[in-house]
């Protein structure tokens, strides 16, 4: 694995100040507040270092009126090439979606999340504190060239997929990478328009989006799924052949990264992948052992 991999660069004694320069929202306002979802782009004076595949931390201004402390350090995923959305190594982009929780001891519903809320809400010109980059476990191998590579995602899990992905097209990419991406609604699917283009230009990218609210579970007995709803994991059986001979190649890889629990639904899908590949034991536990599964959740 890459071991030139830049960590903790800013932290929250010695923060980073960026300014953004584009908050543009990736879904239709006809979807109302709870499916805004903003790719927001910083520029810093100077250059930072990343990986695809890291994650920013963002400092939420003032404290915590519980506890009169600083508000805790958030991390989101990085969704720009490591070079930025400008090339320039001076910006960083994330992909934020604005969120709403429930509070279980006072019955308050629909509360705005704070962090998910500030980065929403900041407009062009206007300034954050960042600190990062982290992670080292969620990137593409040095050795990515010819590999295999499947790629899952389920929402805003797509963010680290958008810079992987130019990452590999733009520096000769050899191998077959598929991607796997769930949403509920065809019109909510993040970056489609910039999958789309890739897919055109590049034959060994398949981009495949699993719509849950449109589209129908085929094989429910073998791959159940909630109210028989089209997820990732059911359509990741149906292209179980396709995925077969991707993971009849040693050091093919899969990535998984979204909402806590979509382990759940696919592990058995890949189990059963291994099984008709002639595995004795657990696939799922081979490939966390060789280091070839990957997984990032939330």
């Amino acid at each position: 694995m890459n071991q030139n991999i830049p960590l903790n660069l800013y932290t929250v004694n010695r923060p980073l100040l960026g300014t953004v320069i584009e908050s543009r929202r990736l879904t239709p306002d006809s979807r109302g507040p709870k499916n805004d979802v903003r790719h927001i782009t910083f520029r810093f004076e100077e250059k930072l270092p990343y990986l695809p595949g890291q994650s920013a931390g963002i400092i939420v201004p003032g404290t915590d009126s519980r506890t009169g402390k600083p508000h805790k350090l958030r991390l989101y995923s990085i969704a720009s090439v490591g070079a930025g959305d400008l090339g320039d190594h001076q910006t960083v982009s994330l992909c934020v979606v604005r969120h709403f929780w429930d509070n279980a001891a006072t019955g308050e519903k629909g509360i705005p999340g704070l962090a998910s809320s500030y980065l929403c809400d900041l407009k062009p010109k206007d300034q954050a504190t960042m600190t990062g980059p982290v992670g080292r476990h969620f990137l593409l191998p040095e050795d990515f060239k010819k590999r295999d590579l499947i790629f899952t995602a389920t929402g805003t899990g797509i963010a680290p997929y958008r810079g992987m992905l130019r990452e590999l097209f733009e520096t000769g990419y050899e191998g077959h990478v598929a991607l796997y991406f769930g949403v509920q609604y065809r019109d909510v699917a993040l970056y489609d328009d910039e999958f789309g283009a890739i897919q055109k230009r590049h034959p060994n990218f398949s981009y495949y989006k699993a719509i849950s609210r449109e589209e129908t579970n085929p094989n429910p007995n073998e791959v159940p799924t909630r109210d028989n709803k089209m997820y990732v994991q059911a359509l990741m059986y149906v292209h179980r052949d396709e995925l077969k001979k991707s993971f009849e190649k040693p050091d093919t890889m899969i990535y998984l990264c979204g909402l806590k629990g979509m382990e759940a639904g696919i592990f058995p899908v890949l189990e059963q992948i291994g099984a008709e590949l002639g595995e004795k034991e657990s696939f799922v536990a081979k490939l966390k052992s060789r280091q070839q599964l990957r997984i990032e959740v939330y």
